[in-house]
């Protein structure tokens, strides 16, 4: 019983996979949150661009 006892204190493998599962949680959420910023980001150049686009057509001669 002793050695039972004394191989299961010693036993790691549930935690590295604990370990393994906290940084893949870590990860999905710094993903998210990149994703989420890049977007914003992106949002606001299409933003741009287009109103940019849209002063070029008043700009032009015969314009609609």
């Amino acid at each position: 019983m002793r050695i039972f006892i004394n191989r299961f204190l010693r036993h790691e493998r549930g935690a590295t996979a604990t370990e393994y599962a906290m940084l893949v949680v870590f990860i999905a959420i710094a993903i998210a949150i990149g994703a989420q910023a890049f977007s914003t980001g992106l949002n606001a150049w299409f933003t741009g661009a287009g109103a940019s686009i849209g002063r070029l057509n008043t700009v032009i001669p015969g314009g609609q």
